[in-house]
């Protein structure tokens, strides 16, 4: 058994009784409501995307689930787009401008990621978009 409650912050708060859950309910903040519940399925990847539901004990909020996974992408991208500021940064040094417009383009492509549309309404189906330029999503 578990206790969820909302946090102040809107997160739900999981609680894992080492012993009876009557004597765990202490740990909940008083005047604070809460759920007792067999188990919660929380995807750990968007753990503060989770928020307090009264009847579930927890629900992804999936707009937030989504801005996580858009950190996801800024992540991901930042090595690729260092490598390719000292890549640019040689070619500059002999004067390349070709390779220079080829990193350019390639800087783009990175910095727009950010705009990948992000579809789905579980934790699963956001996991499952992930542009090619940022290679596998490990």
């Amino acid at each position: 058994m578990l206790i969820t409650y909302p946090q102040p912050n809107g997160q739900v708060a999981v609680v894992i009784p080492t012993g009876d859950v009557n004597d765990a309910i202490k740990d909940v903040p008083v005047g604070v409501e809460y759920k007792i519940v067999e188990s919660v399925s929380i995807d750990n990847d968007y753990f503060n995307a989770y928020e307090f539901d009264a009847e579930l004990g927890a629900k992804v909020n999936i707009d937030k689930a989504k801005t996580i996974h858009l950190d996801k992408f800024r992540s991901a991208r930042l090595p690729k787009l260092q490598k390719l500021d000292i890549e640019f940064m040689k070619a500059v040094e002999v004067a390349d401008t070709t390779r220079q417009a080829e990193i350019a383009l390639q800087k783009q492509a990175l910095r727009d990621v950010t705009q990948t549309e992000i579809v789905g309404s579980t934790p699963e189906e956001i996991k499952a978009v992930w542009p090619s330029v940022l290679g596998d999503n490990l």
